[in-house]
């Protein structure tokens, strides 16, 4: 395989990524929307507002990524074909610059699953809990979505290596 093979297998995992996150978004909304019609009581309704704000997030992070991928796979052979050379340092470069994020991804987690914690041990506030399932929920997809994604870019980044390493 070729990197532009390799490359062509990262974008369509994170096409698929995308719609994963897009449709879990929509998802998420949808189950805050049914919490509000259906929910009958306070902690129900307290779950609205967190739901929806996760679920719209996750939505736009989603939508983004595939419309940033799909533009980008088009672009691919182009910039490959071009320059071999070139298109494997822009590339490793891509994914250095992105790398940190996945470290970030799980402090962030870790914050929010914390923060969870000291909400349901000091409270019994309907609101807060909420907002504290809001987080635990927010913090626990982006751990699985990066769990996958940094698998990707881990075997991806080997790929690059190898081919500026002969």
């Amino acid at each position: 395989m070729n990197l532009l093979d390799y490359t062509t297998n990262w974008i369509k995992g994170e096409l698929l990524e995308a719609k994963l996150i897009l449709s879990f978004g929509f998802l998420t909304i949808l189950t805050a929307f049914l919490f509000w019609k259906i929910g009958a009581t306070p902690h129900a309704k307290a779950l609205i507002i967190p739901l929806l704000f996760a679920g719209v997030i996750y939505s736009m992070i989603g939508g983004a990524m595939l419309y940033s991928n799909a533009k980008r796979m088009v672009e691919l052979p182009e910039g490959f074909q071009k320059d071999k050379l070139e298109f494997a340092k822009s590339e490793k470069k891509r994914v250095d610059d992105f790398q940190y994020g996945y470290k970030i991804s799980k402090v962030v987690a870790t914050v929010f699953f914390l923060f969870t914690l000291a909400i349901f041990w000091s409270t019994k506030n309907p609101t807060w809990m909420g907002i504290g399932i809001g987080l635990a929920y927010f913090a626990l997809a982006g751990l699985i979505v990066d769990y996958f994604s940094q698998e990707r870019a881990d075997i991806y980044y080997d790929a690059i290596l190898k081919v500026l390493g002969s």
